[in-house]
């Protein structure tokens, strides 16, 4: 019996330890198993990477990929915020000493720690044809906006600047602000920030960080009024002037230095696309953020919760980026005789000598592997190796010494199989050695493509990949600069080109940008295609250089800051200094675009990503610079320069199209826009009954009923002012055909 005892209880064990292996762990991307190593799983906060503090406590930010069996009150019970759900694809706030017990929650499939993301930093509305459809030159009315939701997601925003307002500065335009970095109230659905949804309270809180004019900056693009810029107040307007703005923050002041990240981004959107479906508005957002890390493949988690939330009524633009003239990237395609790339990692000459800091991500194809080699050269000859590291889901850390017998920290991280299929490295380098630092991927088959660069709130900083003068060796490439954000499918990816490259700053003196000329790309502007092979950028707009608002907050532009040369003009209002200053990068170009779709969701505020892009790609300007472009568009230039009075003028004439093959009825309406009572006269062939049907941007019908008429005119007067303010649209049928005409109550 003794014996017997002593095997059941060695079988039991066994079995509890064979369950214990069994429990299904979700799959963890490069970031995420980098993370657990770095931090030897004790929870503590490494640098790199996106956190919160939520009542006291620090989480980390996350996208992840759920099953349709996901038990939320498992996350609930190790104290995971959940936030927002594109299909199946989530963004939660992970506790993180809890980090360990979330990776084995049953129906999560993969987990994607944020990676962070940075910014991407007057005559444009000529440039674009805008002003010819702000004034409504042969359209049915000006198209400026109204009735549409711009959202901007960025930092350093100036609630109280003046192009804020109307044009008139009577009416303030901003609805929303959440504050994601601040402690306060959430918004309905979210656990963290501070949403501010009175405009006196938004006006009292004046800004959200004061060491960048970012934000305001995009704002103005956009949607800015121009108020202040001159003395007819129109000098520096933006696109869509007459829009209503809210305006996600998502960076917090210093010491603060938690990075933006992109659950935050899919967050931000997610909130402004509930608020504009709340008052029955349609809405284009904005972000001028992003990163050169990612697989690029339009397939990231990021990518797919774009495409879940974005549709009818609902665009997502974005800035290309602005590494055009960075050698980021390199491409490498393997054989059995010619089964090795080497290339030399350097570092931005921004970074200082004790800061050497990179990332190297590298991505290769489906169903391939391949293995990854650091060596340090102090002249020819090498000093120490990592030796290969070839794929298997794990983080290794390396410690190379260097000629001056210090360190270069060089962590592995390899997956086999990402959530795109493809096999995955990442590779963090923290240099305190003189030596030159030479990256080798070896493989016999498939393809790898790499990219280099490194995020540290609030910049980004880019190194190249080089020969440095080995003969072996390989430099990188321009090619596929477009950031991994900007690959998105539903993404109107937006490039820049130069529209300006001289101006005269507020005391006189003329400056001027070298490097470029007037109507020419814009050389840091990014390129693609995609790595699937997309036609990215979409479209360039202006974007090198353009005079906007910056923050009246941002000590930088008074008389003895860094950026004081670059004002043009400034207004005194209630004591207060708001400037307007030159800024160049697609991040400018990215909010052109974004404005001139919030004019064309005016018109037709039902518009699809896919319409938006083929109406943009359809009417876009081409000329001397951008030369012929083949039909799908260049990986420059995407389809040419945008043009906004082109494309609304398309929309309209659609709308006329339509409506002759709808045999469109006799009536008109009036007064448009109204208060929620509007009068239809309609001219009827014979007495009949017809349907007046009213119905809101989503389909949805929230009036109908039955009109009986005569033959000859017909008046009747309906009221809606149940309604809230917003887009609507009246259908009128009868047996000979219908029509449908546009309601804007306001």
């Amino acid at each position: 019996m003794k014996k017997l005892f002593i095997v059941i209880i060695i079988l039991g064990s066994f079995i509890a330890a064979q369950a214990q292996n069994n429990i299904t762990k979700a799959k963890l991307s490069a970031f995420t198993l980098q993370y657990l190593k770095l931090n030897n799983k004790q929870g503590k906060v490494v640098t790199g990477y996106v956190y919160k503090t939520i009542d006291g406590k620090t989480y980390i930010s996350a996208l992840i990929k759920v099953s349709s069996d996901i038990d939320q009150s498992k996350l609930d019970a190790i104290g995971v915020l959940v936030g927002t759900k594109a299909g199946s694809i989530w963004t939660v706030q992970i506790p993180i000493q809890n980090l360990q017990a979330f990776t084995i929650v049953p129906g999560i499939g993969y987990i994607a720690l944020d990676m962070p993301i940075v910014p991407l930093l007057d005559s444009a509305r000529k440039q674009t044809r805008a002003d010819s459809a702000q004034e409504g030159v042969n359209l049915p009315m000006p198209v400026t906006g109204k009735n549409v939701i711009m959202g901007i997601i960025d930092a350093g925003f100036d609630f109280n600047h003046p192009t804020m307002y109307d044009t008139t500065y009577s009416r303030y335009r901003i609805n929303r602000v959440w504050a994601q970095k601040k402690t306060g109230v959430p918004p309905s659905g979210f656990s963290y920030g501070n949403e501010l949804a009175d405009t006196n309270t938004i006006r009292m809180l004046g800004y959200d960080t004061g060491i960048l004019s970012h934000g305001t900056h995009v704002a103005g693009i956009a949607a800015g009024s121009g108020y202040a810029s001159n003395k007819s107040n129109s000098r520096f307007r933006g696109m869509a002037f007459e829009s209503e703005m809210v305006m996600v923050g998502i960076m917090p002041a210093p010491p603060e230095w938690a990075a933006a990240g992109e659950s935050d981004i899919i967050d931000g959107m997610n909130y402004i696309f509930k608020y504009a479906t709340s008052v029955s508005k349609p809405a284009v957002v904005n972000l001028s953020w992003g990163s050169t890390i990612g697989p690029h493949d339009g397939n990231s988690l990021f990518s797919q919760a774009c495409d879940a939330l974005t549709g009818a009524g609902k665009i997502f633009v974005c800035a290309a980026g602005n590494n055009g003239q960075d050698t980021v990237h390199l491409q490498k395609v393997f054989s059995s005789t010619d089964s090795t790339v080497s290339t030399f990692v350097t570092f931005s000459p921004l970074l200082d000598s004790n800061n050497r800091y990179t990332w190297v991500d590298i991505w290769g194809d489906t169903g391939k592997t391949f293995c990854v080699n650091i060596k340090l050269y102090g002249s020819s000859t090498a000093i120490d190796s990592t030796g290969f590291v070839c794929l298997g889901d794990t983080s290794l850390n390396f410690k190379l010494i260097g000629s001056n017998f210090d360190t270069c920290n060089v962590t592995i991280t390899t997956v086999v199989s990402e959530y795109n299929g493809k096999p995955h490295a990442l590779v963090s380098l923290y240099s305190k050695v003189p030596d030159n630092i030479c990256l080798t991927t070896k493989a016999t088959s498939g393809k790898v493509n790499m990219w280099e660069g490194y995020v540290f709130p609030p910049e980004g900083y880019y190194g190249y990949l080089r020969k440095l003068g080995y003969p072996w060796a390989v430099a990188g490439d321009v090619n596929m600069t477009v950031s991994d954000i900007g690959c998105t499918r539903s993404a109107i990816t937006a490039g820049a080109y130069t529209s300006k490259t001289s101006f005269t700053n507020i005391n006189g003196v003329g400056l001027v940008y070298p490097g470029s000329g007037r109507g020419r790309i814009a050389p840091f502007s990014s390129i693609g295609p995609t790595e699937d092979g997309r036609v990215k950028p979409d479209i360039t707009a202006p974007g090198f250089a353009l005079a906007s608002s910056v923050s009246s907050y941002d000590t930088t532009y008074n008389p003895d800051g860094s950026n004081f040369s670059s004002i043009v003009s400034a207004d005194t209002i209630g004591g207060r200094v708001f400037p307007y200053a030159m800024l160049a990068g697609t991040s400018m170009a990215s909010p052109c675009v974004a404005g001139i779709v919030g004019m064309m969701l005016q018109v037709n505020p039902t518009l699809t990503p896919d319409e938006v892009k083929s109406i943009i790609n359809s009417t876009a300007i081409t000329d001397f610079f951008t030369g012929t472009l083949p039909a799908s568009g260049s990986n420059t230039w995407g389809h040419g320069k945008i043009n906004a009075y082109g494309a609304i003028k398309s929309i309209v004439k659609e709308e006329s199209v339509q409506s002759v093959n709808m045999s469109p009825l006799d009536c008109v309406l009036f007064p448009n826009p109204n208060k929620g009572t509007f009068t239809i006269n309609y001219t009827s062939k014979g007495n009949e009954q017809i349907a007046v049907q009213v119905f809101d941007i989503s389909g949805r019908t929230v009036n109908s009923q039955y009109w009986n008429v005569q033959q000859g005119v017909n008046s009747k007067q309906f009221g809606i002012s149940n309604l809230a303010n917003g887009v609507y649209f009246a259908k009128v049928q009868s047996t000979q055909g219908y029509s449908v005409m546009k309601i804007t109550i306001e």
